[in-house]
């Protein structure tokens, strides 16, 4: 893993209340209790801020697994 991935990963983990080894790309938003807007909200944030990147709205909606999250991501910070 590199360590945007790494760090993706553990702000996944603590914005969701799950144990990294619990987290795989097809959790997914609606299947997943703790996953509520409220921590929709909260992870988005923290990515935006750890990566200085910003998600357009369309793009927030849009997310529904960590899989979104992680293309998503690679799109924002490979451009």
């Amino acid at each position: 893993m590199t360590d945007a991935e790494d760090t993706l990963t553990e702000i996944i983990s603590k914005a969701l209340l799950l144990d990294k080894s619990e987290l795989t790309d097809d959790l997914k938003r609606g299947d997943y209790e703790p996953w509520d807007s409220m921590a929709h909200l909260t992870l988005i944030s923290e990515i935006e801020n750890e990566f200085g990147i910003f998600f357009e709205d369309d793009e927030v909606v849009d997310i529904w697994t960590v899989a979104d999250i992680r293309s998503l991501l690679s799109k924002k910070i490979s451009s």
